[in-house]
């Protein structure tokens, strides 16, 4: 009875193809993620105390999907601003939770691509995708179903929705 009512958001955008330095867990390109689910946030600017809380309660999300098989896979990514005090979370990067980024440069076509989707998300104007902390949900063939805030519920609501993608797939 429950899984006629409990289904993904649809898709909101198609993404293009996309890649970016990995600075740990694995390769980070749209190609790497096909077939997985991906449950991503960003940071950018210096990364104080707050940053870093906020990556590491991120990053326990892994313990509500390690059950599916790598089905579901987090990525954080970083701007060389934040890289620095993201370095002790970086370093602990999993093929489950993966760290890509780089300069403002190669972060720009990934970022504006997710910034598109949540303007059409929310309808202009809306947040600032590098700078809210939202969670992105992208689904096993690289497009956008759904933006969360980064709080107790954004974060639940986000990964059940990737449990719903890794179980039934893109077009249940």
């Amino acid at each position: 009875m429950q899984r006629q009512f409990l289904k993904a958001p649809p898709p909101i955008r198609q993404l293009t193809s996309w890649e970016l330095p990995s600075l740990g867990g694995g390769t980070i390109s749209s190609e790497a993620f096909a077939g997985k689910t991906v449950l991503a946030t960003t940071e950018t600017g210096p990364c104080d105390a707050a940053c870093v809380e906020r990556q590491k309660t991120f990053g326990l999300a892994v313990h509500h999907v390690d059950d599916l098989g790598g089905k579901v896979v987090l990525l954080t990514l970083v701007d060389d601003e934040a890289r620095e005090g993201l370095a002790p979370v970086i370093a602990a990067a999993t093929p489950a939770w993966r760290f890509g980024g780089g300069s403002a440069a190669q972060l720009e076509p990934v970022l504006s691509q997710l910034q598109l989707g949540l303007d059409q998300f929310l309808e202009p104007p809306s947040a600032n995708f590098a700078k809210a902390h939202v969670i992105v949900l992208i689904d096993q063939n690289n497009a956008v179903r759904g933006y969360w805030m980064h709080d107790g519920a954004g974060r639940g609501n986000s990964i059940n929705a990737a449990r719903l993608l890794a179980k039934h797939g893109p077009t249940p």
